[in-house]
């Protein structure tokens, strides 16, 4: 002890200092940390209340949900409305004109109730097995493709809790199992309309805490398995090796998966899923926020925006946006032949014939575009000026990438404002206001004094605006982005098929729902995100239909039409080039 002593004195005083600091902040930090009450976490030096449905004995068979709002009233309700099930058909036929669209305003969404807590002795369930190490976005897709399997093959899909992702997505930790539920995520009633769900806790209790056996679409690490006590590892395990690739109905997959015997399976190496479009689109269709997020959009939008105001929503994602010797938030990532998110939806770009026929020699090196901050501010204009729209809700992480992307950030929007566009969003930059009055954004006045919303929260609030803007452009290689083009497709979808059918209003619900969903599971398109996973799809030649603009329209994608969209008219993009 004493050596240790006389090695600290003949430290300098400064490095005294930092190490005493250190020493005060780590012990005050451990003996507040155990003050804390069970039912509390920290988050951004606030501590926030973990509100559940305790008081509601009708949810008692839920798992606690780990994170959702402060509230002046806990008991507090939204309205208890029935939702909109699809969009008015008779505004689908108005969708093509170049006049602004009423800005999608929908009814309340009823208080979510659990599924009926009773089961069948010969019910059979599919558990998905979340990926840990990816982002929301990606845990959705996940999700989607289980349901579908599940409806497939007639069995009850259990609902995990999400987990938090990896480092870089903001949101929240919370001691035992960060992320959120489903039902803190998602409307629950809405999604049993698609396809049977019981809760986690149902499920262990069912399945006695046991996985019988447990399927695995493609090689992938050891699934971290939450709930369960007793399962079967990989090894153990039935593993499909990509064979799931050819898969292009229900049909296909009852035949894969309908005989098998165990009552509780899990589903595993689920990303990135099933591989034709029609499958998330189904889903979509019934895919609605849960009732507390659908409430602080309601209060958002009429703040920010204003009610019925006409307005266009941009996700300019900067992640995915590293490549190396480009400004970060303007170089994007394509697949090979050009491709978004190899939805087969292909630029027109003669460039990018001719660079595809090479690959790029590097390991790990990618086709790509370089953006200019001019060309994404001239696209942002342009679209908001063919629909008569004046007002722009930014959806963005550019901000919190650093001293850079915050520059950036900043620049465009002030040069979209000295344009005369009307633009808002969540970001928090000193100097720029959030709001046209001037006004910041304030997450617990903003808010209408009844919730504060964290990370997480944050991006699901913001991407139900998204869904409801009249018009959207996303950022390619974003499975956020790619979640609102489906919802809002499915949507658009929807409510054509709703329109051909005579006297549909009156139709049974569940005849609704069964047309709708059907329907939609016929859509044969490739899905998105298959351009970096084709060397292992060799084994099957996925469907190459080809999406077009009128799929797409209203919407588009902001990388495509800032690069080849531009090409010709002044535009200052790099095409097809090697990053």
């Amino acid at each position: 002890m004493a050596k240790s002593w006389r090695c600290l004195d003949s430290l300098p005083d400064h490095m005294k200092v930092v190490l005493g600091v250190f020493s005060v902040v780590t012990m005050v930090s451990l003996l507040t940390l155990s003050l804390l009450w069970e039912d509390q976490f920290g988050f951004s030096s606030l501590v926030f209340n973990v509100v559940g449905y305790g008081k509601d004995p009708s949810l008692s068979t839920y798992s606690r949900p780990v994170a959702i709002f402060v509230m002046d009233d806990d008991d507090a309700k939204p309205p208890s409305n029935p939702p909109a099930d699809f969009p008015p058909s008779e505004n689908i036929s108005n969708r093509f004109s170049d006049g602004p669209s009423p800005a999608a305003a929908p009814s309340p969404a009823p208080e979510a109730q659990p599924p009926g807590s009773e089961f069948d002795e010969n019910e059979k369930f599919f558990s998905p097995l979340l990926t840990a190490s990816v982002g929301a976005g990606n845990q959705l897709m996940e999700y989607m493709s289980a349901a579908v399997m599940a409806r497939a093959t007639n069995r009850t899909l259990c609902l995990p809790p999400f987990f938090s992702g990896p480092a870089k997505h903001s949101g929240i930790l919370v001691r035992a199992r960060g992320g959120l539920a489903w039902e803190d995520r998602y409307n629950v009633l809405s999604l049993a309309r698609f396809t049977k769900v019981a809760s986690l806790e149902q499920c262990l209790q069912q399945c006695n805490y046991t996985l019988d056996s447990n399927v695995f679409l493609k090689e992938t690490h050891e699934p971290l398995i939450r709930g369960f006590k007793y399962y079967k590892f990989a090894n153990e395990s039935l593993n499909l090796h990509w064979s799931h690739v050819k898969w292009q109905s229900t049909n296909d997959i009852n035949t894969a998966l309908g005989n098998l015997e165990d009552k509780c399976v899990g589903l595993s190496g689920l990303f990135p899923g099933l591989r034709w479009r029609g499958a998330f689109l189904s889903v979509s269709a019934f895919l609605q926020p849960s009732p507390r997020i659908f409430e602080v959009v309601n209060i958002l939008q009429n703040h920010a925006i204003g009610k019925g105001v006409p307005y266009l929503a941009v996700h300019w994602r900067f992640e995915e946006s590293s490549c190396p010797r480009h400004q970060i938030g303007l170089c994007f990532s394509r697949c090979k032949d050009g491709s978004i998110i190899d939805t087969n939806f292909h630029p027109f770009a003669k460039e990018w014939v001719k660079m595809s026929e090479d690959e790029c020699n590097t390991a790990g090196h990618f086709r790509g575009v370089g953006l200019s901050k001019l060309d994404i501010i001239a696209t942002i204009e342009q679209r908001a000026a063919n629909h008569s729209i004046n007002t722009v809700y930014l959806a963005t992480d550019g901000w919190t990438r650093g001293p850079e992307g915050l520059a950036l950030i900043k620049e465009s929007i002030l040069l979209l404002r000295k344009g005369g566009l009307n633009v808002i969003g969540l970001w928090s930059i000193p100097g720029l206001p959030n709001f046209a009055d001037g006004t910041y954004y304030d997450p617990y006045v903003t808010m209408g004094r009844k919730h504060v919303i964290n990370g997480q929260q944050i991006a699901l609030v913001e991407q139900e605006i998204c869904v409801r803007s009249n018009v959207f452009l996303g950022s390619g290689q974003s499975t956020w982005s790619l979640a609102v083009f489906r919802m809002r497709l499915a949507k658009r979808q929807a409510a054509e098929i709703l329109g051909k059918v005579w006297n549909a209003e009156s139709m049974d619900l569940k005849a609704r729902d069964a047309l709708v969903s059907e329907t939609l599971l016929q859509d044969r398109h490739a899905a998105g995100l298959q351009c970096h996973y084709s060397r292992w799809m060799n084994v099957s030649n996925v469907n190459d239909t080809v999406e077009t603009y009128a799929d797409e329209f209203p919407d588009g994608w902001l990388d495509l039409d800032a690069c080849e969209g531009r090409i010709g008219n002044g535009g200052r993009c790099q095409v097809a080039k090697c990053y």
